[in-house]
Order: structure tokens, then sequence, then C-alpha cells
């Protein structure tokens, strides 16, 4: 008798069960209560955030500005409330090495920032990637990252000689150079081949940089049996039916790009196991589920199927199977949020058993429109534009939005993927590897894109926690810390590199905030020290000791900045007719620059300016604020100073008028001749710039001393009355910028440079009140990017106004409008006018 039976909590709710076969709804047991509260557990404790960059071009030239608006959001909701307040943001070079880095401090999710593209850059495929500290505990996948073609804008003149001896090593490297690497990947339905059972297997053609290519073949078994054909569609992507058959091993023998044929193997058959399949109509997502057993009476299984959005919960039901048979779910759309779904089976031992991932366009976003008060303006005319902004239903949206003029030649070519919020937040972020030109999948949304999604699903599926670990409540180490302010993590370790328990830190700073902190580490010796401001670059020195006063402790800081992962692919070796023109465009555009100021002051144009080089001098070291010190000791120049048990060892009977007394580790010093005003002749000690006490003195190896640096009298007045009595400084190796800090550990101390918050450039936007042109105008060379405006909001009535002059170039203009309303909803609007002459 077949019977189903909607279940529901608070918690969850069922939807109507079309049960076939053997499958019986049973009541609803711990396991469903368990796997749905660790899956909301693990976004609350684990608090999983997005990035985002919008930047002003999909493609740049060498001399130009790359302006961005950053958006942080937490990756449930998306909502523009995320616990991290710092966002890091770099700019990797095609050789992976980070040419410009920003750290910028968040307001409401949102920062704006620039790179400057320095003439000296190599031309190629450029990267910004973008992550808070926290993201870093998890993996890179998770960081925000976008390519960016960054072109020259004018070859170098070359002979004719030079010309063929150029095009003679191309040909020649070009024929020693190995043959481009195809991967092809083939993932079953569900994540099973199992015997007996139909199956959809997927499958992937990459080349070495992860793109889409071209094959096609024929799937065998071991007895050369044919079992199916296939060839790819979009992306190197495709689908094949196949009926894996008991004791069968079954491989693809693949025709490449150029005609060359390959053999890959495909997964092995399991004699029994389930089969999860997912289909999709417009307004439901059909689940069909299929077990095979082994020979004979096999006993009935009680399965669970549970499918999240992102942790959000949108259908879960346990039930029983017998036999060979199944069961199929049909569940609205209605019930999902836009996103990846992720539609999980276990069986009933609460084993994962097969993973489906969908794509479901369920809820409307946010429809943005741009509306220029004119369709063509005069050179340096006012545009006035409108954007408007409203949800599924008509109604006005308060939204936070970044706006970009630009001429339409840069508005992206098939060599730049068309990367948006909408794009990213909805399918990349949730999504492994690379994924090509995802605007693909939401431009034109027609059968064959709704096909091609499925089958990116179908192959490049992943998920942010593994269930096995998540349902045995694990805690993986996350040594990054939230940051809500600047900071500075670690842990401190003894000798051994084993945790050495709770320690106390001793917290000096240097700069306009300097003084001193006491804190302890956690049971693990883990420890993060925050608030620090950000205003300027600021020096940390950290020190570590036990509680009964031990010192023999090594600190290791947490490395400020990532290594780089991102892998690219080279530029072609001609940019397409529309790049090229863009090209001479921004050619133009920066020639002006040089001639003309983008200011409002008077320019004054040099005829000739000789300039006579010299030996550069060394930089000053900005640990020290005084010129000359009385005493220099340098501890390589002393005969087997590494012997010494501490620096003011080192200093007994070394130094005239300074009078070391006591004995290790409680050493006292007195410089003859200074006398403070509370009448101590204790010298003030500075560690690397920073004032610290005797107690951290005395803890500091000589081995990590590079210089030691006594200042009496009228030399120390540079530090106040606090200097009266003298001063000792001490400089260490690795306080030095030029150190190599992977030549040795720190023992007992640690030095660490916070950055500053970035402050982002203001984009050049000149006003023209009269119509009135003055008799020698000063040209205004935008011809590129007209207007950049990365902080607009609507108003109550979901509108906002932009304003601004166009330039003297007569071109078409495109408008960009990316935002993010309160509630977490992305949404992207396009809009064009025409600069006639």
């Amino acid at each position: 008798m077949l019977r189903s039976k909607a279940l529901s909590t608070s918690i969850f709710l069922c939807l109507a069960v079309l049960v076939i076969g053997g499958f019986q709804v049973v009541p609803a047991d711990d396991f469903v209560r368990q796997a749905i509260g660790r899956l909301q557990n693990f976004y609350i404790g684990s608090f999983p955030e997005k990035s985002y960059i919008h930047t002003d071009k999909a493609f740049y030239a060498v001399g130009e500005t790359i302006w961005l608006k950053a958006y942080v959001v937490e990756a449930s909701q998306h909502r523009p409330d995320t616990m991290s307040r710092v966002l890091y943001v770099d700019l990797v070079a095609p050789d992976q090495r980070v040419v410009a880095q920003r750290v910028l401090r968040l307001t409401q999710g949102t920062a704006a920032a620039d790179f400057e593209l320095a003439d000296s850059l190599a031309q190629g495929m450029y990267t910004v990637r973008a992550y808070t500290n926290w993201m870093r505990n998890f993996s890179p996948d998770y960081f925000f990252s976008k390519r960016l073609p960054v072109w020259q804008t004018a070859a170098v003149p070359a002979t004719a000689d030079a010309a063929r001896r150029g095009a003679r090593t191309i040909a020649r490297k070009a024929a020693q150079a190995p043959k481009p690497k195809t991967d092809v990947q083939f993932f079953p339905e569900g994540g099973n081949l199992v015997a007996g059972l139909p199956t959809v297997v997927a499958f992937k053609a990459t080349d070495e940089y992860g793109r889409g290519v071209t094959v096609s073949g024929q799937i065998t078994d071991d007895q050369g049996q044919a079992a199916g054909t296939f060839k790819s569609l979009h992306a190197g992507m495709g689908t094949v039916l196949l009926t894996p058959q008991p004791g069968r091993q079954y491989k693809a023998a693949v025709v490449l790009p150029g005609g060359a044929r390959a053999e890959y193997p495909l997964p092995a058959v399991a004699a029994s196991g389930f089969v999860l399949k997912v289909t999709q109509t417009k307004e439901f997502v059909y689940v069909g589920v299929q077990r095979q057993t082994a020979a004979g009476n096999a006993p009935a299984e009680n399965v669970t199927l549970l499918a999240h959005v992102r942790g959000n919960v949108a259908y879960a039901a346990n039930g029983q199977l017998t036999g060979s048979e199944g069961y199929a779910a049909r569940i609205p759309k209605a019930k999902f949020p836009t996103g990846v779904a992720h539609f999980t089976l276990f069986d009933g031992q609460g084993v994962a058993q097969g993973e489906r991932l969908a794509f479901i366009d369920a809820q409307p976003g946010l429809l943005v429109r741009i509306t220029p008060d004119k369709a063509t303006y005069a050179p340096r005319e006012k545009v006035n534009l409108t954007v408007a902004v409203t949800d599924g239903t008509g109604q006005p949206v308060a939204t936070q939005l970044s706006l970009a003029v630009t001429n339409a030649l840069a508005t992206g070519t098939n060599e730049a993927p068309q990367t948006t919020i909408l794009t990213h937040l909805l399918l990349t972020s949730d999504l492994k590897g690379y994924v090509e030109n995802p605007g693909y999948y939401f431009q034109n949304k027609t059968p064959a894109t709704e096909q091609a999604l499925d089958h990116l699903m179908l192959t490049q599926g992943w998920r942010r926690f593994v269930w096995k670990e998540i349902l045995t409540d694990k805690k993986p180490p996350r040594p990054f810390a939230l940051e809500q302010t600047l900071s500075v993590g670690g842990q401190v370790v003894r000798p051994n590199e084993k945790a050495a328990g709770v320690s106390q830190l001793t917290i000096f700073q240097a700069g306009a905030k300097a003084g001193m902190t006491i804190a302890n580490t956690d049971t693990d010796g883990s420890f993060v020290i925050g608030g620090f401001q950000g205003k300027d670059t600021a020096r940390v020195v950290v020190q570590a000791r036990k509680e009964k006063g031990g010192s023999n402790l090594l600190i290791k800081l947490n490395p400020r900045w990532p290594e780089v992962t991102a892998l690219t692919w080279p530029l072609p070796a001609e940019p397409q007719p529309a790049v090229t023109a863009y090209l001479q465009q921004s050619q133009k555009q920066q020639k002006a620059e040089r001639q003309y100021r983008a200011d409002t002051a008077k320019t004054i144009m040099l005829k000739g300016v000789t300039v006579a080089g010299r030996k550069p001098t060394p930089r000053p070291d900005a640990r020290r604020i005084y010129g000359q010190a009385d005493v220099v000791l340098r501890t390589d120049d002393i005969p087997g100073s590494n012997s010494f048990f501490s620096v003011l060892q080192l200093l007994q009977g070394r130094v005239a008028g300074v009078q070391v007394s006591g004995s290790a580790p409680n050493f006292q010093v007195q410089i003859r001749g200074g006398t403070s005003i509370s009448g101590s002749n204790s010298p003030l000690f500075v560690l690397d710039g920073i004032p610290v006490d005797i107690d951290a003195v005395n803890t500091i190896p000589v081995t990590d001393v590079e210089t030691v640096e006594i200042l009496k009298g009228p030399s120390a007045a540079i530090y106040g009355s606090r200097g009266a009595g003298g001063v000792i400084a001490i400089f260490t190796k690795r306080g030095n910028s030029n150190y190599d800090y992977s030549k040795t550990p720190a023992p007992g101390i640690a030095t660490a440079m916070l950055p500053a918050y970035y402050q982002a450039r203001e984009f050049y936007a000149p006003r023209y009140e009269t119509a009135a042109r003055p008799a020698q105008p000063r040209p205004d060379y935008r011809s590129t990017t007209l207007y950049w405006a990365p902080t607009l909001r609507t108003d109550a009535t979901g509108q906002a106004q932009v304003s601004f002059y166009c330039s003297d170039d007569a071109s078409t203009f495109r408008v960009v409008v990316e935002g993010l309303s309160n509630a977490g909803t992305p949404g992207v609007g396009t809009g064009e006018f025409k600069v006639g002459n």
C-alpha cells in the first residue's frame, strides 16, 4: 500500500512527496532534526563570508587606473552586515607576484579603492582578489578573484630584420613548447555509478588554464562493447546517459582539439547503492532516488533527503525503501531562495550516499533601470541620470550602488569574464574552481543556457563543509580572527613547536598611539591582538613569557598576506579589433594627461629638463628618530657575542659611563651623568623604536640583536623627559625591513608591521556650469572612463540622481550599475547614451 505524509517542524517544511515503488514516509526521527540543526550551527558558528569587487571596466591599458567598489556580505542571506570590518584587496601580476595591495575599512559592508597601473607593468592577464582575514580560515576558493586583461597601448617600433627575427623566434618557441594539456573528467549524477541503474554522466573538458575545449568521443566497457557517444556543448561540458552493467569497467575514447585522441577512465561501478536524479520544470523541482541491492531479499532501509540553499533548508524528509525500488519528490521552486541548491541523500546510518547541485531561479532579483534625460549629448554637456531600483513586485528598494560610465569599447569582449555582483553572489561563489564567462548563464535565459547551467552544476559541484565532519560537530582550528579592526595574531609555542599553553604577552606599540598592553594567550597558546586604528602604519612588538617567568618560547605570527594561488592564461598575440580601438583611445587620453594636469590649478609646461644621476643615499631606518648615537655596538663586530646571556650582559664593562650591575636575569643599568626629574638614573630602553621596560630587554637573545646604540645627555634630549637618564636603543635583525624572516624563529619576541587603511582617490570629474567655452579651452581627455560613482544610494522612492558632464570625446558611452539591497538581493542594470560633435 502506498502512503505519503507531509512532515513539518518549526525549522523546516516538508512538501508533497510523490511516492513510487516501495518508498514509505515514516515519522521524522532524530537524524533529520540533527542534520538540520548541525547545518544551521555551521552557518552560525563558522559565519562564512563572501566578497565581491565591481571594477569600472572589463579590461585596461597600462597607465590607466582601476576604479573599484568592494562589497562584503555574510554567505547565507547575502546581507551586508558581516562581522568583518577589514578587507584586503590584491593586484596579482601574470607571474603571480602581488604588485599592489589595499587594506580597506568597510562601512556597512562596502569600501571604495583604486589601483594605478604603472607604465612599467608588463602586459598580461592580471588578477584582482579580495578576502577578509576570517576567510583565510577556510580555503582560497572563498576569495573573490577576477581576471583583468591589461594591454600595452603601443608596441615598440622594430625594423624589418628585427621583425623577421622575432617571428622566427616565436615560431621556434611554439614548436618547442609542450602541447596544451587537455583534461577530461566524468561526473555521475549524484556521485555514483551503480550496476543496472541508468545514470546521467556529465563531463567537462578543459585546457591547462581551466578553459573549456570542444571534445567528442565514445564510451566502451572493458570488453570493447559500446555504451554511448557524447559531444561537448558549451564550455567543454556535456552529458551522456549510461546504464552500467555488473562487473564492468568503463572508459572514454576522446577526440581532443586538433584531432588527437586520448582515453580517460570513468568512475568504478558499484554492485549496490543509490542513484540521485534532479530535474526541473518552470514551477517545480523533481528529485528521484533509486536503490540497487545485492542479490537476495535486502531489508528495508530508512533514508533521508535534505535540500538547502546556502544553509537555508527548503526540503527535508525521511522514509523507508524496500527492495530495489525508489521514490520521487516534487518540490515547488517557491520554497527555495535563488541560488545553488544542494540535494543530499543519507542512508540509514546517516552517511551521505549521494549529492546533487542544481541552480534554482526561484525569486526575482532587483530590477535596476537607468534613464538618461537625453539620448544624445553635445561635448561638455551636462548628463542627468535617474537610477530606479524595484523588487519583483515593482516596489521601491533601498539599495547601495556603484556606477561606472565608460566608453562602449571597454565594456567587455569574449576575452573578459562577464562577472557581476549577480553572477558572483548567486553562482560562482558557491562553486569550486574557475567558472568561464558566468554572465553567459544570466544574459539570455534560453533552453540552451539552462542546459549549460545544469551541466555546470553537475561538473563543478562543491559545498562549504563535509557532512561527516558537520554531523560529528567537528570544529577545525581557525587561527585567523574576525577583524573589526586591524589585528595581529599568532601562537606561542615551545622550541619543539608544541603549544606552550597559557602565556603572558606584553605588547608594545610605537607611533602616535604608543603604549604597552598586557594580555594572555588561550590555552593552546593562540592569541589575537586587535584595536589598531589603521590611521598610519604601526610597528608592534610582542613579547611572550610564562606566568612563572620562563621565556624559552617562540612566537609564530600569522602571515599578514596569504600566498598567491591564482593561475591565469596569456593574452592573445593580437587584441581583438574592439580592444585595439579602445587602446588607441586610451593612448590619446594618456598623452593629453601628460600635457595637462587634471586639476583646477594653473599648469606650467616645461620645455625641457636635464636629469643628472648620482649614487642614491641609503634610506634612513624608520626605527630611529635621532641622527647619530654617541656609541654604536654591532654584535657581529664583537667576538663571541652569541655566548652572552643577554644584551645587558654584553654591555658590562664595554661602554664608558654605562654601569650594568647585578646578575642574569636581574640586571640593573645606569648611565653616569643622567638624572631624570624623579631622581632616577635609569635609562630609557627602546626596542626597534618602541619604548619598553627592562624586563623585556632582559629576555632578548643576543643572537637576535643587530646593534645597540647609546645616547647620553644632549643626544637623548629628543626623547624629552623620558630620556633624561640616557637612552639605550636596541635594534633587532627582525626589526630591519630588509630582514629575511625565514632564517630563524624569533625567540620570545616578534615584531609586526601593521598597514594603514587605504584612502581612495576621488575620481576627477570637471564641471562646466556655462555653455560658453573659453577662447583656449583645456582639452577634456576623458575618453575611457567618463564617470565613476562608488557610493550611490537610492532614496525612499528607490531612486538616485546622478549628474556629470560629457568630455570632448564623441563616442557611445555605456552605464553599468551594480548594487545590493539591505536584505541581500543583488542587482545589475545597464544603459547607454551618445556624445556627438
